[in-house]
This record gives structure tokens, sequence and C-alpha cells, in this order.
């Protein structure tokens, strides 16, 4: 793969699209560990391929709990768990910049009995886990981070996790709360979670407690406040479905939103556990028209949008599609509360204002948002990454109506959808020679 991806301008007449994606991130790398603390065998159908569900099936098979692939290629492919034993030895396990992996497993192995260390890469050395830590020190596990610095690599020196009571901060990430919660079951007195703050990402609780439903398990909860969860055991539903991937499918309805057509995206809808299914409400917002069915959405749009003044916080992952959506807009967008954006694979934000502004925009950097004001004439650039996977998919997008755009590693989308350039070139007719 070149280093570089050269979007062609759309020329076509108004798309119309039927799409069904691959598999969630979020939801099978949830479904591994909720499979693996499973007893038996639990095949995950529709997985998805990627770097950071790669490094989640990595750490399994070396911890001895073993996932292989069962059928499928490139689409509907499943995989098989067999899970019922906790981790037992000392092992080093590296997740890349996978954060779910690096979050979720830190939790897991303090169920398990010997000395792990657990790391990534550059960037992952730099992301926060304190909040995390201190949470599970608070429940009598015993791990630390091997610099001091409250970030990887963690070193963890398990025992199994006694359990109790702790108070954990939600507002820089909603997956240290999901790790303790999938886990908490496997403690010895069980886990009530006081939760200091506002919340970031809820929808991602909302995901997380309903597939521990799925697999048997069930949750207290006053709101996004407090959690209890009892001892207990997770039953494997033997064959569980992954949705596919709402955050993906938002490159593919903002397409459609700053181009003029139609969309129906197959798979997600109304009965979706992903809170990024909402981003084609904020499209309806700007001026599309949507349509919800259970496992559908339908999207038409006149090419013509308007700028909001939109919280995020809750789905922050969508900041960097509306972001681009923005520049199409008329009038001002103001995007706010999603400071965590700043602690994600970059500095989210920052690259955001940086990229916008390289091809055009006025942008206005906010210590939790941007003002995004649209430019009367954009002109092509060459789209730094920082090797984020989301930038690269969302800036594709403005290279639809903008000529001259060139986007950097575009490779860097493996993380999450190594296939997105393939579907993109099918959908909008771009070239996939890159």
């Amino acid at each position: 793969m070149s280093n570089i991806y050269c979007v062609q301008p759309y020329r076509g007449g108004p798309p119309d699209i039927d799409i069904i994606l691959p598999g969630s991130k979020s939801i099978t790398n949830r479904a591994l560990l909720l499979g693996a603390l499973s007893k038996g065998k639990t095949t995950l159908k529709n997985f998805l391929l990627s770097d950071d569900t790669h490094y989640m099936v990595e750490a399994f098979n070396r911890l001895g709990i073993k996932v292989e692939k069962v059928s499928g290629e490139t689409s509907e492919v499943s995989y098989s768990i067999d899970g019922g034993k906790l981790p037992e030895g000392n092992f080093n396990i590296y997740v890349g910049n996978a954060g779910t992996a690096m979050r979720f497993l830190t939790s897991y192995l303090t169920l398990g009995r010997g000395q792990f260390f657990l790391d990534g890469d550059e960037r992952m050395r730099e992301r926060p886990i304190e909040d995390l830590l201190k949470a599970l020190i608070q429940l009598g596990c015993q791990l630390k981070t091997e610099k001091g610095n409250g970030c990887p690599p963690v070193i963890i020196n398990a025992s199994g996790m006694p359990g109790g009571k702790c108070f954990i901060s939600g507002k820089n990430s909603s997956q240290y709360i999901s790790s303790i919660l999938m886990t908490a079951p496997y403690s010895k007195k069980g886990v009530s979670m006081d939760v200091k703050d506002d919340m970031s990402s809820k929808p991602y609780i909302d995901m997380t407690i309903k597939m521990m439903e799925q697999f048997g398990v069930y949750t207290e909860r006053k709101s996004y406040e407090f959690f209890s969860v009892k001892p207990a055991e997770y039953k494997t539903p033997s064959v569980y479905w992954i949705e596919p991937d709402a955050s993906s499918a938002s490159y593919f309805l903002a397409a459609v939103a700053i181009l003029g057509g139609k969309i129906r995206v197959r798979g997600i809808g109304s009965a979706s556990i992903q809170g990024d299914s909402y981003f084609a409400r904020i499209l309806e917002k700007m001026g599309c028209y949507v349509e919800y069915g259970e496992r559908e959405i339908f999207l038409e749009s006149d090419g013509r949008l308007k700028g909001i003044n939109i919280d995020m916080n809750s789905i922050p992952d969508m900041v960097l599609t509306l972001s681009v959506c923005a520049l199409f807009a008329d009038g001002t967008t103001v995007i706010k509360n999603v400071a965590n954006l700043r602690i994600k694979e970059t500095d989210r934000l920052s690259a955001l204002a940086k990229e916008l502004g390289r091809i055009g925009a006025e942008v206005k950097e906010m210590r939790d948002g941007l003002e995004i004001y649209p430019g009367k004439e954009y002109k092509g650039a060459l789209i730094k990454t920082y090797n984020d996977h989301r930038m690269a998919m969302s800036f594709s997008i403005a290279g639809l109506r903008v000529e001259g755009i060139e986007i950097e590693n575009p490779g860097c989308v493996s993380k999450t959808f190594p296939d997105f350039y393939l579907y993109f070139g099918r959908s909008f007719n771009n070239s996939v020679n890159f």
C-alpha cells in the first residue's frame, strides 16, 4: 500500500447506496472478553478483522485461551473462543495502540494468577490509564504503571480480584468503567462502583451492560452514577452475532449527506446497541431526511446542510465525521463537551483544527471542542492523519467535494476498518490503486 491515497472528487449523479459493513470493533472486543470468561465455546459471527481485534485475539491465545477462525475470509467472518479458565503464569502482552484491548485486559488479568506486563506502542505509552488502576487497587488488586506516570506499560501482580467498593472518574474514558463491569462477576465479593464527574461516552456503558446481559449477568445501576455487580458466571450464548460497525457507517452516511443522494445501511438501526448509530439523527438536524428501521438506517439528502450547535460528549468518535460535514454546511457548527478527544489515538481536537484549516476552513479550537466556520473556497492539500484511523476516513469524505485531497498514511485505517478504501471506492467510484 502506498503512503498516500489520492481521493477522486465524486462526479456522478446522486448516489443511491445499499450497504452492509463489517462488524463493530467495540462489540467484537467486548465479545472476546465475555467469551473468554464464559465456560465453553462461543462462536462470534460477523467478527471484525482489524488491528485492534487482532491484538485481543493474540493476547488471549498467548494466555492459553484458544481463539481461532472457523469460517469466512473478508466478510461474514466467524471466530470461536474457548473460554472458562483464567490466566496463570508470567506473560508479556503487547496491544499496539488498541485502547479497548489495553483497558479491558488490565482488569481481566487481575482475575488470574501470576505477573503480567501489558504494553503498547509509543502513543499508547502516552494515553492515561491511572483512573482505572486506582479503582482496581481499591478493589484489592496489585498493579502499577512501570514508570509511575499513570500511562502504560502496566505491571499486574495477579492473585484474583477481591472486590468491594471503588470510586472512579468517568470524564476521560468510559472504557475504564466497562472494563471493571465486565470482570466484576469474577471478583470474590462482587463490585460496587461510584462514578465521579460526568461520564463521557455513556452509550458505551449501555452497550457493555446489554452485552453482559446477553451472556447471562445483570448489573444494578443508578443512571451513570452507581453500578453494582454480584459474583456470578457468564453463560455462553453459543453463537453471538456482532452488529456492523456504526462508527464505520458514519463515513458513508456523511458522504451521501454532503453529495446529495440516498443510502440504506443494513444491520444497524433502532435496535442497535451502539451509540454511534445515533449519528444519522445529527445529520437529520443538519437537514437530511432520516428513517430508522429496527435493523437499518435510511438517509436522503439534497446536499444542502446547515450548521448546528451540539454537545457530542455521548458519541465523541463522531466528532471527526461531523467536522468534515460542517465544511459544507450553511453557517457555523459548534461542537462542545469533548475534551476527552485529546487523549485518543492523537489529540483529535488539535489535529482537526490544523487539517480543516489546511484546506481552507476557519476553525476556533476550544479546550473541549471546536467552532467551524465554512470557507468560501477550499483547496487541495495533503492531510496528515497522525496515524489516526478516524482522521483518514473522515477527510476522505472531504475529497469527494474538494479537488486535490490526499490522505497521508491511509493504511492506518487497519486499526478498525482495513477494507475502508475498498468499500469507499466501490461506493463513490474512487480508484483503490494507491
